[in-house]
């Protein structure tokens, strides 16, 4: 079946409300700088600064927003609440802090100190509500995990000790970070009931990254060889060497992009870093060679990623200062990893036919000619197509929806081999570098659900 009609009117609304993306580029902040956080919508980037922090809507601020005290290395999804570590004023000891504009810097406390040292944080939840770390109790680490409602609790000690929690998720339900193992630092993870788990004490390695759910972790792990490899490990337990960009480097996955087709990170080598990105694809690639090849010049060396948006295409870390300076910087650096106007962001379920399947077909330029070809759907099934302008993912279904909020409702059906083509032009007028986002929730009385989800599609115009 070959629909003509409901696109082209859906296509028309969306030139109505659609905004341009930036381009590719390279931002430098200012010097000794670093930036650690970004929000999931690439939006808000937060990070450390002399003697204190910064909040920066980089898009639409000119200039940092300056906090004094902590040092934020974590940001709440709407960029409201930060998580850092500072020197209490009261205690004297450095301690774990949560700020918001009405309170400012709260001190989370510990247990027992060691030295001037009682606490530190890590990792923030996406709404804010909970905080993860490191205390110390005596000399010893622990894992903690704070709350408003309960304080600083200490996480399940596990292996030979020394824990501490590195990331959460971004719902909470699950912290990553490192333990004492047999050789050295092991990966450990932890449940929102604070009891934990080592996967094999004799592996050697650390946690340093989780998915939105914690259904997928990143971080650094020795497989054997000379040196460390980063990893990749998803919900059923496979964990893959994802190598390092460098032979005889150690690589260190920082954070992975809902997709799970992207990851950002770094090798390490003594006191050098390079920074990198993976991507299904292509592998490890350097950050800076990724800039080249998109056009971005004059780009300093990049030495660590550590954080990036939800769809991979904002990216934060530390740099070499530019124009041949001394010392360090925080960059931010939006790109984009897609091979063209169409990147396949995955979501999508397994039904009766398989898992349905969506692709696009457009240069997407004025009055192209313009296709989606939905296959593996069920003999005749209804299906609800949703198309966005912006993308919030969220979990249902057994998959993500990542085209929503949406801004069409449109009820079609599959013909009687499951297959579904919707043909029509492109619109002229639309802005470069605009997003959108197509999926189809499609009926299924097969699965658990009676729907599945095909793949979303974002399609950027060039």
């Amino acid at each position: 079946m070959t629909t003509r009609l409901v696109f082209p009117v859906a296509l028309l609304l969306l030139t109505l409300v659609a905004t341009s993306a930036e381009a590719q580029q390279y931002i430098p902040i200012p010097d000794g700088w670093a930036a650690r956080d970004v929000t999931p919508d690439g939006e808000i980037v937060v990070g450390t600064r002399p003697g204190g922090s910064f909040v920066w809507r980089w898009r639409d601020d000119p200039a940092p927003t300056l906090i004094a005290g902590a040092g934020a290395v974590a940001v709440s999804d709407d960029g409201t609440v930060l998580a850092g570590t500072w020197f209490d004023p009261v205690s004297n000891l450095e301690e774990a802090a949560r700020w918001t504009q009405a309170t400012g810097w709260v001190s989370l406390g510990g247990s027992a100190s060691c030295d001037a040292f009682l606490s530190a944080a890590y990792d923030i939840s996406g709404d804010g509500s909970t905080i993860v770390g490191l205390a110390w109790d005596a000399c010893s680490g622990v894992g903690f995990r704070w709350t408003a409602a309960t304080g600083l609790e200490q996480l399940d000690v596990l292996a030979n000790g020394h824990n501490r929690a590195s990331t959460i998720s971004g719902d909470g339900s699950t912290i990553g970070g490192f333990a004492q193992g047999t050789l050295s630092r092991t990966p450990a993870y932890w449940e929102s009931d604070l009891t934990g788990v080592v996967l094999d004490p004799t592996f050697q390695g650390e946690v340093l990254g989780l998915s939105e759910d914690g259904s997928l972790s990143v971080g650094t792990r020795f497989f054997g060889g000379s040196s460390f490899g980063a990893f990749v490990r998803n919900e059923l337990g496979f964990m893959l060497d994802l190598g390092s960009l460098n032979n005889g480097w150690g690589g260190n996955a920082a954070d992975i992009d809902e997709s799970g087709t992207i990851i950002a990170g770094y090798d390490s080598l003594a006191l050098a870093r390079e920074a990198w990105v993976w991507t299904l694809n292509d592998g490890i690639i350097s950050l800076n060679d990724r800039l080249t090849t998109l056009g971005v010049i004059d780009v300093p060396d990049l030495h660590t990623c550590l954080a990036m948006s939800d769809d991979g295409n904002v990216i934060v870390g530390s740099g070499a200062v530019p124009l041949g300076g001394l010392g360090t910087t925080g960059f931010i650096v939006e790109m984009s990893t897609a091979e063209g106007p169409w990147e396949d962001i995955g979501g999508g379920t397994i039904g009766l036919a398989g898992a349905p399947t969506l692709v696009g077909d457009s240069t997407l330029e004025a009055n192209a000619p313009f296709t989606l070809d939905l296959t593996n759907a069920p003999p005749n099934a209804l299906m609800l197509a949703w198309v966005s302008v912006t993308s919030l993912p969220f979990n249902k279904f057994g998959g993500t929806i990542h085209a929503f909020p949406n801004i069409t409702n449109l009820f079609l059906p599959a013909n009687g081999a499951g297959e579904f083509t919707a043909a029509t032009t492109w619109p002229a007028g639309v802005p470069a570098g605009t997003e959108f986002w197509f999926q189809f929730i499609v009926q299924d009385a097969s699965v658990f659900y009676g729907k599945t989800l095909t793949n979303a599609l974002k399609a950027t115009t060039p």
